[in-house]
């Protein structure tokens, strides 16, 4: 059991009904809680590529790095 006030019960119930489609309010609380960690992610990454240029310049190297190794996807079986 979630004990909540009236006024935020009817704020989810809103934000339910206008932003998620009528989607239930534990379906809601989810939602948010997603969208919270997902902006709380970004914010970390910003704060990295701020706080350490160095470090984020290797991540990035790096990524290139792993994205140049894709090689295309060949089936053995195939005939062709």
């Amino acid at each position: 059991m979630l004990r909540v006030s009236d006024d935020t019960r009817e704020q989810v119930q809103r934000l339910a009904r206008d932003e998620f489609g009528g989607a239930s309010a534990d379906e809601t609380i989810r939602r948010l809680l997603d969208e919270h960690w997902e902006a709380a992610a970004l914010a970390a990454v910003e704060r990295y590529r701020i706080d350490n240029p160095q470090g984020w310049a290797d991540y990035l190297a790096a990524a290139e790095n792993l994205a140049g190794a894709d090689a295309p996807i060949t089936d053995e079986w195939s005939p062709s």
